[in-house]
Parts: structure tokens; C-alpha cells; sequence
């Protein structure tokens, strides 16, 4: 049974990873997303269902387009896979902290390993939008931090009323007050460094993702997101000092290292706790 719902949640993965690439580029180019189908970007084709299967379309039509013969980005399928890979990771997460003894609790694995991977498949979207544009786009990040908030108030309100028994061993360290309170402190910290610098490490961008990590992290998860994004982009930074020959005036991606470090701490992060204080 894991192993079919892992299959499950890796094929719905990569469709969602399918779905990053192409809002990720009508985001940044001003396409409408609801009306225009997906065409070829350079000969504008539209394409076939044929061309749009995820990983599989790639390898049958050659890594190329079908109509004017443009190689096509191994970006689609690295994104794709990944997103894939986040989608199994996180029913790996839930079913390592929750038993499966009746159809009941099935339907909660699926449910909150799909919340879970399209909170990683969010931050793989940063993540990419970064690397490729420099920038924390306001059009996704804002609408995010309101929907996390309102999904702690209702978390919040669920346990009041114990609503959720069958997920409380997920939910025991979950305080929306500290949520908030260190999501401006995460928020406060950044914007420190933003002002020592003049806008020169990080931006306002990085702020508000630091403010939503903290409210899909935790305070704990948070510290630990944070630390080990600071760790991962000195490391790559200096790599990167390497090989181009010089470390000043680098411009270093911060947002992905800040999604990459949500994504350890949220698997991870309170078992690293744990030890640290041991």
C-alpha cells in the first residue's frame, strides 16, 4: 500500500512540477495563465497533450520541440522530477509519524502529505524563480502569507475544538502565537542585515519569505532553516568565488538557500533540535 501511494503522490508531483515551469515563465513574460494554452516559446506553437506529459514528453519527442525543432530546456524535467521527489518525501514524512490501521487514516496521509508537498512545491517554485530572475516575486509570496496565516488560525481553532485527533501527533508542537512572533522576528533579523548592507545581500523579497517560513516553520524549524541557509549559500558562494576568480561583487540567490533550508528544517529540523540539546 506505501508503495502505491508513493507512486501516486510522485506522478501528482511531477504534473504540479509541470505547472511550476510554465507559471514560473508566463509569471515573469506577462501571460495570462487561465486563457492562454501552452505554446512553444519559440515558434509559439500551441502544444498537444502528447507534448505535455510530464518527464515522459521529454523523452519521446527528444528533448526538442516537435513543430520547429527548439531544444527544450532540461530545466522541465529537472523541476518536474524534483517536485516528483518533494511529493514522496512528504508521505514519507507523514506515514513515518502516522500508523495506517483503517481507510480513515489513509485519507489523512493523503491529505496532509498533499498540503505538505505543495508547501515544498511552493518553495521550489522561489527556489527556481530566484535562480533565474533575482527576485521574490510579490504576485506569489504575499497571496502565500496570507494563506498561511489563515491556515494557522484554522489549525488554531481546530484544536480548540479537537477536530483533528487522528493528525495530533503532527500538530503537539504547533503554537500559532510563537508562529507569528518569530515570523517578525525572522522578518526583523533580515531586515537588519538589509539595512547593515544597504540592500546588498538580501532584499525586501527575502523578508517576506523569511516572515512565511516562519509561519509554516515554527520557531525551532525556523532557527535551523535559517542557519543552514546561511551555511549553504557561504559554502556555494565561495564554490562559485572559485571558479569565477573573485567573491566580491557576487550576487548569490539567497531565496534559494532559504527554500532549501525550509525544506531540510521541515523534515528534519526538530529532530536536529532535539540533539543539539541533549
Amino acid at each position: 500500500m506505501i508503495i502505491v501511494l508513493y507512486i501516486f503522490l510522485f506522478l501528482f508531483g511531477t504534473a504540479i512540477g509541470s505547472f511550476i515551469n510554465a507559471f514560473e515563465y508566463r509569471l515573469r513574460n506577462k501571460i495570462d495563465f487561465v486563457t492562454k494554452r501552452s505554446a512553444c516559446t519559440r515558434c509559439k506553437h500551441e502544444l498537444s497533450v502528447l507534448d505535455l506529459i510530464p518527464l515522459l514528453s521529454f523523452v519521446l519527442i527528444g528533448g526538442k520541440c516537435r513543430y520547429c525543432g527548439t531544444k527544450v530546456s532540461y530545466q522541465y524535467p529537472i523541476v518536474e522530477f524534483l517536485a516528483g521527489m518533494l511529493f514522496v518525501v512528504s508521505g514519507w514524512y507523514v506515514t513515518a509519524r502516522m500508523h495506517i490501521y483503517a481507510l480513515s487514516d489513509l485519507f489523512w496521509v493523503l491529505c496532509i502529505s498533499f498540503l505538505i508537498g505543495l508547501l515544498f512545491s511552493l518553495f521550489l517554485f522561489f527556489a527556481l524563480y530566484d535562480v533565474k530572475h533575482k527576485i521574490i516575486p510579490n504576485k506569489v509570496v504575499i497571496p502565500a502569507i496570507a494563506s498561511a496565516l489563515l491556515f494557522n488560525i484554522l489549525i488554531a481553532a481546530g484544536m480548540h475544538l479537537d477536530l483533528f485527533p487522528a493528525v495530533s501527533s503532527l500538530l503537539q508542537d504547533f503554537s500559532i502565537l510563537w508562529n507569528v512572533l518569530f515570523a517578525l522576528l525572522g522578518a526583523l533579523f533580515i531586515a537588519s542585515i538589509i539595512i547593515v548592507t544597504k540592500g546588498k545581500g538580501m532584499g525586501g523579497g527575502d523578508l517576506k519569505l523569511v516572515f512565511l517560513m516562519g509561519l509554516v516553520l515554527g520557531w525551532q524549524k525556523l532557527i535551523f532553516a535559517i542557519y543552514a541557509a546561511v551555511i549553504l549559500g557561504a559554502i556555494a558562494g565561495l564554490i562559485w568565488g572559485a571558479l569565477k576568480g573573485k567573491i566580491k561583487g557576487l550576487k548569490i540567490p539567497f531565496g534559494l538557500f532559504l527554500s532549501i533550508g525550509t525544506i531540510i528544517s521541515f523534515l528534519v529540523g526538530d529532530v536536529v533540535w532535539e540533539w543539539f540539546w541533549m
